[in-house]
């Protein structure tokens, strides 16, 4: 049978359809496997740390194989977004590193600072929780990081770490121990003398 020139030509074209070369998958998932390591965030929620206490990092990466912050080197999760706590002291420079498969890294820098250590009543102490009328009182607290502690009522002021006040409460009395620390941070207590035979 013969055939005819046009049909020979789509027989060709057919023919060549069939063999056309497909995608290459390997070649796809090696462009994955090649993506670039990346740092997506890095900040921070605490950008003043009083001393003593801790403060908040956060970050977030793509593509890493390994994850970790320093100073001091401490080895983090890969993770595309998450906090961690630090306690720097003074002010501290914070490097977050990522480390992708193919061994490649990437950083970024934070800084926090470290403000005045927060003020803090340790403790309040009274000489006797009832007295009579006109009885004497002893007052007394311990502040850490105050810069000045008030008792009222009765116009008491000091600057001392420890110290004490005395009075003669005429009736039931609130007395409130404040403290101011240097950054104008204020912590405070109440403590009650309950006065007999008074007014």
């Amino acid at each position: 049978m013969r055939v005819r020139p046009w049909a020979q030509a789509v027989l060709t074209a057919v023919a060549l359809a069939g063999c056309s070369t497909p995608s290459n998958p390997k070649a796809s998932s090696s462009a994955k496997a090649e993506a670039a390591t990346r740092i997506t965030q890095l900040y921070t929620t605490t950008p003043e740390v009083p001393r003593g206490e801790k403060g908040t990092v956060c970050y977030g990466v793509e593509n890493a194989k390994k994850v970790w912050l320093s100073p001091p080197r401490r080895e983090l999760t890969a993770s595309l977004t998450r906090c961690v706590e630090v306690e720097p002291s003074g002010k501290t420079t914070y490097t977050l590193t990522a480390e992708g498969a193919d061994g490649k890294t990437v950083s970024q820098e934070l800084t926090l600072g470290a403000g005045a250590a927060r003020v803090h009543i340790v403790n309040v102490d009274i000489s006797a929780a009832e007295v009579p009328a006109g009885g004497l009182v002893r007052i007394c607290y311990t502040a850490d990081n105050a810069a000045a502690v008030t008792i009222e009522p009765g116009h008491f002021r000091a600057t001392e770490r420890y110290a004490c006040k005395v009075d003669q409460p005429q009736k039931t009395t609130t007395y409130v121990v404040r403290a101011t620390g240097a950054g104008g941070d204020t912590d405070e207590e109440k403590v009650m003398i309950k006065v007999t035979g008074g007014r």
